[in-house]
């Protein structure tokens, strides 16, 4: 095992490196061209050494001639790059995620020439102060995304901080431009806790290994993070079956976080579990009934199970439908009010 790896984290990096080698964007030796600009002249290329598949660089190219108009990282491990362009393709942010940490890099383009510009200091989010679990560590991982660029010609970033104990912070940071390219802060507002803090803090033996090391497969592997909406999707591997979430919330604010799971190598989406944020800061399962009716109960510690049924979590609204797993039939369907769960009839 590499020295300095805890088993859970060795196993995370080899699901990850797994990923990488069977996701959207294949990487094997040779090159893959993607994140175009709006006008189609220049693109994202990676480029994979044969020797060593999971390790290559990458540049913005000129997709005519495949020239190098700016190289972004050498010969380095393997991560999750991106490119966001402006629409009018003259200023393109990049952001490089290598499973720990997440950097951003700002270029302003003229014809085809680009001039990188130094970010400033950016303000930091806070974390919260949470009991650790046993086995966790207060280890800072670190992300600065770039999330579009504005009509006005700022661009709006995510600054994110969380640690191996579940706690996560984050800012929506909009910089903006003066004369000459100068960046300045114009604006900077914390975020409110979304589905993804929530996951963060649900119990160490919710799934196999730590909840963000799942965050880290998600995000490499492009899954749904829908914060806006309060819903996420994960692939699962050999030893985790496939799961998703949505955040439910109460009238006064309170979360309410469903998790829907599949059987390993068996069926998709056959339990069903709700969670609820603690006193200690942390999510705890909830055994008490939560959906209406005597035809299923509620198990303390595998939550909703039934043969033969199938959950279907929402992405929008608040339904929760229930589906025959055979004939895919809807069974029941179960709407949030707010208070409690209701079925329609």
């Amino acid at each position: 095992m590499a020295a300095g790896l805890q088993m859970s984290e060795f196993k995370t990096f080899a699901i990850c490196c797994a990923l990488l080698l069977t996701g959207s964007v294949t990487l094997t030796a040779g090159e893959h061209i993607y994140c175009k600009s709006p006008d189609g002249k220049f693109a994202l290329r990676e480029t994979f050494n044969e020797l060593n598949p999971i390790h290559g660089d990458s540049a913005i190219i000129e997709s005519g001639t495949r020239k190098v108009a700016v190289q972004l990282h050498g010969d380095e491990p393997a991560g999750s790059e991106k490119l966001v362009w402006s629409k009018d393709s003259r200023r393109v942010a990049s952001f490089r995620y290598d499973w720990q940490n997440g950097a951003t890099k700002i270029f302003f383009r003229d014809g085809a020439i680009f001039e990188e510009i130094k970010m400033p200091e950016l303000p930091s989010p806070q974390l919260p102060d949470l009991p650790k679990p046993d086995g966790s560590n207060n280890e800072t991982i670190k992300r600065v995304e770039p999330v579009r660029w504005l009509e006005s010609g700022d661009l709006l970033l995510e600054s994110e901080l969380q640690n191996k104990a579940g706690a996560r912070a984050a800012l929506q940071i909009t910089m903006g431009f003066e004369q000459g390219n100068q960046p300045m802060i114009r604006k900077s507002e914390k975020e409110k806790m979304s589905v993804l803090d929530y996951f963060l803090l649900l119990p160490p033996d919710t799934f196999e290994g730590p909840a963000y090391t799942w965050l880290n497969v998600m995000r490499a592997n492009g899954e749904l993070i829908d914060k806006e909406n309060g819903y996420m999707s994960c692939p699962g591997d050999g030893a985790q079956p496939e799961f998703e979430l949505a955040l439910f919330r109460y009238r006064d604010g309170r979360p309410l976080l469903a998790l829907c799971a599949g059987e390993l190598e068996g069926t998709d989406s056959v339990q069903l579990q709700f969670f609820e944020l603690g006193a200690d800061g942390h999510m705890q399962q909830i055994s008490r009934p939560i959906l209406p009716g005597a035809h299923i109960k509620n198990d303390p510690g595998r939550g909703y199970v039934k043969e033969g049924w199938q959950f279907s979590l929402p992405r929008k609204g608040r339904t929760i439908v229930v589906r025959s797993e055979k004939a895919k039939k809807i069974l029941h369907k179960f709407t949030w009010n707010g208070e409690k769960f209701q079925e329609e009839k």
